[in-house]
């Protein structure tokens, strides 16, 4: 499966570092490991530190939101080395971008919109179609500038064709992937979360597509 670029947004800190230092440091840390498979890859607390200019009271705090981030590995309950992850490798590959201005995202919710309702009409091999859509987190804030644009989707079982088509009969797993590539294609800040019902979506949180029928 192909997995999505990471996107850094510019003015926004990242375990206490801009996109740029994010991405510069993690670019530091992965020469220190460069040659070694991925599960043996390793790397101290202070070559950690040094990397990211953290200083020494901050460095535990900083590591332990990497772990929880997903971007380091814990090996042991008191460890001074920690795993390098697939995320981590990421971030050394990150997109940086300016931060999505609330107009261009009311521009995007539209798009999304009109996509949504255009699948429902063409999509006929995908045995699914969208529900709704709903918008939540950043959108919902006062915020100018957004650092992402999440969108819950829900989803239902497609009316059936009269006449049956040809290779419609799609997995589960491939329908909403479908989905998921056409929704998130428009622009790398969108990120596609399903839901099994509007009542999942953490609030606040506004529909902005609703499905006839």
């Amino acid at each position: 499966m192909h997995v999505k670029t990471l996107t850094l947004v510019t003015r926004r800190l990242y375990f206490g570092v801009d996109a740029l230092r994010l991405r510069d440091a993690a670019e530091r840390v992965l020469l220190r490991v460069e040659g070694l498979p991925p599960e043996r890859a390793r790397v101290k607390l202070d070559a950690l530190s040094s990397d990211f200019g953290w200083n020494e009271a901050s460095s535990r705090t900083m590591v332990e939101q990497m772990i929880q981030g997903g971007l380091l590995q814990r090996l042991s309950p008191h460890a001074v080395v920690f795993g390098i992850t697939d995320k981590f490798r990421r971030c050394a590959q990150a997109r940086i971008v300016e931060p999505l201005s609330r107009s261009r995202a009311q521009m995007l919710v539209l798009h999304l919109s009109q996509c949504a309702a255009e699948f429902n009409r063409s999509g006929a091999r995908n045995k699914y179609e969208i529900e709704t859509l709903s918008v939540f987190n950043g959108y919902m804030s006062a915020d100018e500038d957004l650092t992402e644009l999440s969108v819950a989707v829900t989803g239902r079982r497609r009316v059936p064709a009269e006449r049956p088509l040809f290779g419609r009969a799609m997995a589960a797993t491939e329908g909403t992937e479908q989905i998921r590539a056409l929704l998130e294609a428009p622009n790398p800040f969108i990120q596609i979360n399903f839901v099994r019902s509007t009542a999942e979506v953490p609030r606040p949180s506004s529909v902005v597509f609703k499905a006839e029928g």
